[in-house]
């Protein structure tokens, strides 16, 4: 087969753009798309025992889940962000129809909408709007139909957010593509799994200054960085409910370094 008959995407489609038009572009695709899927870890990650600062860490985590209120009390200019994306069943992505825009209609009918004064009904959102949804922002027809992302500066609110019963939503399998052995499916095969992504916006200063110049992301488990003016991002996707510690790892391990540096003790890797 050369290409979707469902939504007509191509073999030089897909080469040119990574992306998918529907869920039923994955049965000729098979690997080529798969293959690109965020695998799931079996286990939480921490850093190594031979990492500069590990026995501080450890003993920092100790406290629990006050951990989080320890480091948002050290105040670093550190901001975090949490997306989640999701496509109608039976959908074709991100092309707008009446059937996808009562997804919306059913997203935004409930206490978490707050709307605009605009006077719009619930169920007639214009496409590609930014919608305030449960503290964070509802995009819709982006990449996806539906993206929801939350972003702060405090980690403790961010746990609670991750604990939200609101994010049931998301886990409608029924209503969204959805394929065992798969998950949700996005248009990115990236963003496919979970279909959730959790990241760190850092200053680029603390690494260029030396808190972080040598430290070793570890992209063996799954995480990324990316590079933008003035800051830097480490990501991960496809965490899933159950490896959300991981990521509170990540950033308790680079806060523990940042405040070792300014506390005057080695904070940065061996060369």
């Amino acid at each position: 087969m050369d290409g979707c008959i469902y939504c007509g995407l191509s073999l030089l489609d897909w080469k040119d753009r990574g992306k998918i038009g529907c869920a039923h572009c994955i049965g000729f695709l098979k690997e080529e798309y798969t293959k690109f899927i965020p695998f799931q870890a079996s286990a939480d990650w921490e850093p190594p025992s031979h990492f500069p600062s590990y026995s501080a860490w450890k003993n920092l985590q100790s406290m629990g889940e006050d951990v989080l209120d320890r480091i948002d009390s050290w105040a670093l200019p550190f901001s975090y962000r949490f997306r989640v994306a999701r496509n109608p069943k039976h959908s074709i992505y991100p092309k707008q129809n009446r059937t996808n825009e009562s997804y919306l209609g059913w997203f935004l009918d409930d206490s978490g909408f707050q709307g605009s004064n605009s006077g719009k009904k619930l169920s007639d959102p214009e496409f590609k709007e930014r919608i305030p949804w449960n503290s964070g922002t509802l995009v819709a027809g982006d990449e996806d139909h539906i993206r929801w992302e939350y972003v702060t500066d405090s980690l403790s609110e961010l746990n609670s957010i991750l604990k939200s019963d609101f994010l049931s939503k998301f886990e409608a399998e029924d209503k969204f593509d959805f394929q065992n052995g798969i998950g949700f499916i996005n248009s990115c095969p990236t963003n496919s799994g979970f279909g959730d992504k959790l990241s760190v916006s850092i200053p680029a200063r603390l690494a260029d200054s030396g808190e972080l110049r040598d430290f070793r992301l570890p992209t063996d488990w799954g995480f990324y960085r990316e590079e933008l003016k003035d800051r830097l991002v480490f990501f991960r996707k496809n965490f899933g409910p159950g490896r959300k510690n991981s990521f509170f790892n990540l950033v308790s391990y680079l806060a523990l370094l940042v405040i070792s540096e300014k506390d005057g003790s080695k904070a940065s890797f061996e060369p």
